[in-house]
């Protein structure tokens, strides 16, 4: 089989805006997109912060050479230093870069008014959310989205044993039970659920970060207890936010590790959480279930 050059598709992108097919570059980004994250799925990423650390020291040399953005550089090193001493990377020690889409020039805090490398405009330069979950979601499909959790775990813990729901299945994030990923979902549930309640209470609240990788404490309940404890816990949180104005949904609290984040992103990023986590726990479930 042909090794596919995945820069060659985004050249390939990039050659089909420039000409005015817009709808190409969409395809090939697409496919682009699509073909990373099928590699990604299948390959055994670091699963240890000493591992994630040592993987990003290996690269600061070829980046190093290739001229990257000094900045660039040295707030990589800064992160990898952080994860290698198990601390959580603060907004204020991540600063803010914007990149051009049109030569690659890298500006950090804010555009600038002109590109000083191509003089492309401010619109051109591109930031980057610390993940796509704070991206924010229409009100009415991220409601929708946290009503149909519920019975989506309670159909996924219905019908396992004890000893399959405690059972470890390794993966790319680690090894995982399912009664430790459900567990899990209950935790950021109660997280989600006190921050909602910071905004409603506050003008401008304070949302300390908090690693949600680490919250994985079934604290001794059975799968039926977890999961009615999830459901009631979606439902309080579900009034509550229904009842919300539009201006409470723009309200902006502070987080230690993302910055300024509206009420509508802290729920968007809690809903694209939980669904990424479904692929885990579907991918434990067919383990669990497959015949030997």
């Amino acid at each position: 089989m042909t090794p596919i050059d995945l820069y060659d598709l985004y050249r390939l992108a990039r050659a089909s805006t420039d000409a005015g097919y817009y709808n190409a570059a969409k395809i090939l980004n697409a496919v682009a997109a699509s073909l990373i994250n099928r590699r990604l799925y299948a390959e055994s990423l670091p699963k240890t912060d000493d591992d994630l650390a040592a993987a990003l020291s290996a690269i600061e040399p070829a980046l190093a050479e290739a001229q990257l953005d000094p900045q660039l550089l040295a707030a990589l090193r800064q992160a990898r230093t952080a994860i290698a001493t198990d601390h959580i990377i603060l907004q204020r020690d991540a600063p803010t870069f914007w990149v051009c889409r049109a030569c690659g020039e890298v500006a950090r805090d804010e555009a600038p008014e002109h590109c000083p490398q191509c003089g492309a405009g401010q619109l051109t330069f591109q930031t980057f959310p610390a993940a796509y979950y704070l991206e924010p979601l229409p009100v009415d499909e991220v409601l929708s989205q946290l009503n149909r959790t519920p019975d989506w775990l309670d159909g996924v813990l219905r019908h396992l044993s004890a000893e399959q729901l405690a059972q470890r299945i390794g993966g790319a994030e680690g090894e995982w039970s399912l009664i430790e990923a459900a567990g899990h979902l209950l935790d950021s549930q109660y997280l989600i659920a006190q921050r909602v309640n910071l905004f409603f209470e506050s003008e401008s609240p304070a949302l300390n970060a908090r690693p949600l990788w680490q919250l994985i404490d079934p604290a001794n309940l059975t799968a039926a207890q977890i999961a009615e404890r999830f459901r009631q816990a979606r439902s309080e949180m579900l009034v509550q936010l229904h009842a919300a104005s539009s201006s409470l949904w723009i309200r902006v609290g502070q987080h230690s590790e993302f910055g300024p984040v509206t009420l509508q992103q802290q729920v968007s990023y809690f809903a694209k959480h939980e669904q990424w986590h479904m692929a885990q726990i579907t991918r434990i479930m067919q383990a669990l279930t497959r015949p030997n």
